[in-house]
């Protein structure tokens, strides 16, 4: 993917882990800062801050759970993420990622801690309201299901930019098996199942996602995250127990520029008071 300069990647400092770094606003009109700080256990994270930002009121904040290959580096380099946390950010929402302990976690009980400690590190540091909202993109999207199924998030609202919701059908996919094995510490199809039990969303009872609504962008032309085998069973699920799933059908391929509609997540986060 092409690597665009932005105000934001101008704004990142990527020097020093342990410590707290403040970087000035570009020589565009946003001022903002982006702070960099390991969590408890020396995970790389961040957090963008609008020029909005204040220590005096709790602020609106979005957890941005990135994508199976992604670093949190990435997402401030590289559009359409670039873009899209760019307008997140002038719109006033506190962004932040993390790193995880791997990149290619695919919603792991480690990587449901690393999402937990990204929270506990920013409620430190910086004076953030109670929930935050949360984004999911491909492999992130496992990543917040699962997050949210083992107790270490709970979320206001989510958005999916096509988020991986099966575990099993990704790992019909030759080219993941490697890392899903990896990640969940089996090396053979016989040990799938029980190295993986509790880490599916498919499989969650879909109870778990009834008390916050989620807005999913997703197209038919994605082959690496299908559609008709990921998000449609997934929100289908989810509103015969009651919650709240809309689905826009964006277009293309996977990581289509379509799925990063800036202004509608603005608008359906901001619907929240917080």
């Amino acid at each position: 993917m092409k690597t665009t300069p932005t105000l934001l990647s101008l704004a990142f400092l990527l020097v020093g882990c342990g410590d707290l770094h403040r970087a000035g606003p570009s020589n565009g009109g946003i001022a903002y800062q982006v702070l960099q700080k390991n969590d408890i256990n020396g995970v790389l994270t961040w957090a963008a801050l609008p020029s909005s930002y204040s220590a005096q009121k709790a602020n609106s904040w979005v957890i941005y759970d990135h994508g199976f290959g992604q670093t949190i580096e990435s997402i401030l380099q590289n559009n359409p993420q670039s873009a899209f946390v760019n307008a997140l950010v002038s719109a006033g929402f506190v962004v932040v990622a993390s790193q995880y302990r791997d990149l290619a976690c695919w919603g792991n009980q480690a990587c449901a801690e690393d999402v937990g400690n990204l929270q506990t590190l920013w409620h430190s540091q910086l004076n953030l309201s109670p929930k935050p909202f949360v984004i999911g993109e491909s492999m992130g999207g496992i990543v917040t299901w699962n997050a949210i199924s083992h107790g270490t998030l709970m979320p206001v609202a989510v958005v999916g930019i096509y988020p991986v919701c099966d575990l099993a059908v990704m790992y019909e996919n030759s080219v993941f098996v490697p890392t899903i094995q990896s990640a969940f510490g089996f090396t053979s199809q016989s040990g799938y199942a029980a190295a993986t039990k509790a880490y599916d969303p498919m499989l969650t009872p879909a109870s778990t996602f009834t008390a916050f609504p989620i807005v999913i962008w997703a197209s038919y032309s994605d082959h690496v995250v299908v559609q008709s085998l990921n998000e449609d069973p997934f929100a289908s699920a989810i509103r015969a127990a009651g919650g709240s799933v809309t689905i826009h059908t964006s277009s293309g391929e996977h990581g289509d520029a379509s799925n990063f509609n800036a202004p509608a997540v603005i608008s359906f986060f901001s619907g929240f008071p917080q």
